[in-house]
């Protein structure tokens, strides 16, 4: 795959996953997660101990077999220190990914989320063995998973690799352990290298307070010792968020009420020899030295308010930049960002996923560019039906647009056009004005939008109004109409007295359209929100891509069958 594909240069990166056409998801809409455990036999760990070592998961969806007899749709997620698999079963993350028509639809992919050892339901030093447990470490954990795989649930390859935190960390190590196992690697909120610095401290600040206890009894303990909770002060900053406590706790009352609650929320949920176990897991971790040996396509994820690897250190681009088809993306600190958390909210870099799908999609299934450079073509004069169906497939799920012909005939029939011929496939959704409108049609090639800028149609009647949820073309004038839509999101009815013409209406997934990235304002890009677009007709999707990488994107677009 080349480096140019992976930095989503235009036109291809966001074009190979119509197989995504489907309604928007709802909590329930993915199959029920399977469960179980399998017992590797005489497992050895990297400190010599062996154990029958007890590995627990959790999958979503049936795995599938390509052409050349490889599981070609399973993908590994993988969990953060003191976590669990099922922790992505929650509505900020399977809610986004795994329901019908999103990224990871678990009715076309195989969803893997296993417990690392030390985790979950996995063996760990509270079953029994307490500070006897063998001290194993992140290449143990990766070693494990990988034999779960291969052993018991038949996965000889992966589609995709990717986790959050340790699960980002153990990402990098998947890369170079097995190199050829997977087709892609997505590490979130980790850094290739040895921890060091303030996060190597936080981890022992916090076994510390836990073994200096004198009621830990060198981990033979009948309750929880004292110690547990003072490593929680330490926990809380690590994984805080400035920005996100300010607003939640803008009070002293708050702030200490705040803290109180998240400290025995943590305190709670961990037992002392887990916890000490699992952050001294990393100690060996240090993937610098192996990471000329990754050769998937990989894309790391980090955002700019995570304290646990802040973007001061420089490192994640540094790094990354050894390794021949890799980009390193820091995320814009933002009122969405969660500090280190933002590892769990897909709904904002959910995007970037959708571009790694896609450039590594080995079943691309390309557009005819041919027919949208040429506006002369037939297709161009083919007349719509009365009625029709329209679905949408973006990074944030699907949305629908029945369209009625007699609304606005012209308009119906270039919209029925576009989308047949998959001009709107890729394209990003450029200006989003919470309350008002949603708004795209620039083609991710800047030839194709070329051809088309000056390819007006005539005007409709207004025959409907501008309400919430209706559809229509903008326009700057009479006979302007060309590719560009708008989905309104609020009562524009003022706009029916000025001669934009709805044709259509959102009928499924207003709810998704209402949550397409608005936060970069009407003033980005010198005003390309508010309608001066000329760098994305010049540069088209690459230039969107640089500067406002976190716009939503239509992946998909289709006419329902039957119409």
């Amino acid at each position: 795959m080349p480096l140019t594909l992976l930095r989503f240069s235009c036109h291809l990166t966001l074009l190979t996953l119509c197989v995504l056409l489907a309604l928007p998801a709802t909590a329930s809409d993915y199959p029920e997660p399977a469960e179980g455990s399998f017992i590797l036999g005489s497992f050895a760990f990297d400190d010599g101990s062996v154990l029958d070592l007890r590995q627990h998961y959790r999958t979503l969806g049936s795995p599938r077999r390509g052409p050349d007899g490889r599981v070609s749709n399973a993908v590994l997620i993988m969990h953060g220190t003191t976590g669990q698999g099922g922790g992505f079963l929650s509505d900020n993350f399977a809610d986004v990914l795994f329901g019908k028509g999103q990224l990871l639809d678990a009715s076309e992919y195989f969803i893997i989320l296993p417990d690392a050892i030390g985790h979950g339901q996995s063996s760990k030093p509270s079953d029994g063995l307490r500070a006897g447990f063998p001290e194993y470490t992140y290449d143990d954990m990766v070693r494990a998973q990988y034999r779960l795989l291969t052993e018991h649930l038949d996965v000889d390859h992966l589609r995709l690799v990717t986790g959050t935190s340790m699960g980002g960390m153990m990402s990098w190590i998947w890369g170079y352990t097995y190199p050829d196992f997977m087709d892609a690697l997505l590490p979130l909120a980790s850094l290739p290298v040895e921890i060091a610095g303030r996060n190597r401290m936080t981890r022992k600040m916090m076994i510390d307070a836990v073994q200096n206890d004198p009621l830990w009894l060198d981990g033979n303990y009948e309750e929880q010792p004292p110690g547990l909770k003072e490593a929680m002060y330490a926990l809380l900053f690590m994984v805080s968020s400035p920005l996100q406590y300010q607003l939640e706790a803008p009070t002293r009352e708050a702030a200490e009420e705040m803290m109180d609650k998240l400290v025995e929320r943590y305190r709670s949920s961990i037992d002392a020899n887990d916890l000490i176990y699992a952050f001294d897991a990393s100690r060996f971790y240090n993937p610098a030295p192996h990471l000329e040996d990754i050769t998937a396509p990989l894309l790391a994820i980090n955002s700019a308010d995570d304290q646990v690897n802040p973007p001061e250190l420089g490192i994640l681009e540094q790094e990354t930049a050894r390794i021949a088809n890799a980009r390193a993306v820091v995320l814009p600190i933002t009122t969405l960002t969660r500090g280190h958390s933002t590892h769990s909210r897909p709904t904002i870099w959910g995007p970037y996923l959708a571009q790694l799908l896609a450039a590594t999609d080995a079943a691309a299934n390309p557009i005819d560019q041919g027919v949208l450079l040429n506006p002369a073509h037939p297709v161009w004069r083919e007349q719509a039906p009365e009625s029709y169906v329209a679905r949408f497939i973006t990074t944030e799920g699907a949305f629908e647009i029945s369209v009625d012909r007699a609304w606005a005939p012209l308009g119906a029939d270039r919209f029925y056009q576009l989308v047949k011929n998959r001009f709107y496939d890729g394209v990003p959704v450029n200006r989003v004005v919470a309350g008002y409108i949603a708004q795209f049609g620039l083609n991710p090639d800047p030839a194709v939008t070329a051809v088309w800028k000056d390819n007006g149609m005539a005007d409709d009647p207004v025959n409907a109004s501008n309400t919430a949820g209706s559809i229509g073309f903008a326009m700057t004038g009479p006979g302007t109409r060309s590719t560009q839509v708008y989905v309104n999101l609020g009562d524009n009815s003022r706009l029916d007295a000025d001669g934009f013409a709805p044709f259509g209406q959102v009928t499924a997934g207003m709810d998704v359209v209402e949550k397409l990235y608005a936060l970069y304002g009407e003033e980005a890009g010198g005003g390309m929100r508010g309608g001066r677009q000329g760098p994305i007709e010049r540069e088209g999707a690459a230039w969107l891509l640089e500067h406002y990488p976190l716009l939503d994107y239509i992946i998909s677009a289709g006419i329902l069958p039957g119409n």
